[in-house]
């Protein structure tokens, strides 16, 4: 977008200089192997133009108008896309916190079932809780350890989206 920014800046002082006078020079030599003793034309010619533009039907103006609006669309264009690739970030920068919180939780949840299906099974060998509670227990620890895989690959995906965003992939 900067660049497209750049060419239409360029492209209007491109216009705007459709105002300024122009000058074109010339330069002729031309050499006679035969000539007369009266010969009127000389051997080195040199000159020049100049063209003041003064009238050209409001055409120049309108020229430059449509450039100074294809500079201001370009400009309103790059900011737009600069106020969305900001937003995209923080929504991304949100995600990946969000995830990463997500993750601790998880992570420590894992660490409590653990804890708590090896007591069940200290428990269930001193007979004191039935095979349902401990299969309860297991169950609960199974989830806690999918729970947890889940918020890994979250984890991944939110980095991965920022990692592209930063263009660091």
């Amino acid at each position: 977008m900067e660049s497209q920014v750049q060419l239409n800046k360029k492209l209007l002082d491109f216009q705007n200089m459709s105002y300024a006078p122009s000058i074109n020079g010339f330069y002729n030599y031309t050499e006679k192997f035969i000539t007369t003793a009266f010969d009127l034309n000389p051997n080195h010619l040199a000159g020049f133009n100049m063209s003041v533009p003064i009238f050209s039907s409001g055409m120049r103006r309108a020229q430059v108008a449509q450039a100074k609006i294809r500079l201001n669309m370009a400009e309103r264009d790059r900011d737009l896309v600069r106020d969305q690739l900001e937003l995209q970030k923080n929504q991304l920068l949100f995600n990946y916190q969000n995830a990463l919180e997500n993750f601790n939780t998880q992570k420590e949840n894992v660490t409590i079932a653990g804890r708590v299906l090896k007591s069940i099974q200290n428990k269930y060998q001193q007979g004191l809780v039935s095979s349902l509670d401990l299969t309860q227990a297991n169950s609960n620890y199974l989830n806690a350890e999918n729970n947890y895989i889940t918020s890994v690959l979250t984890l991944l995906q939110a980095q991965t989206s920022l990692d592209k965003l930063y263009n660091t992939l």
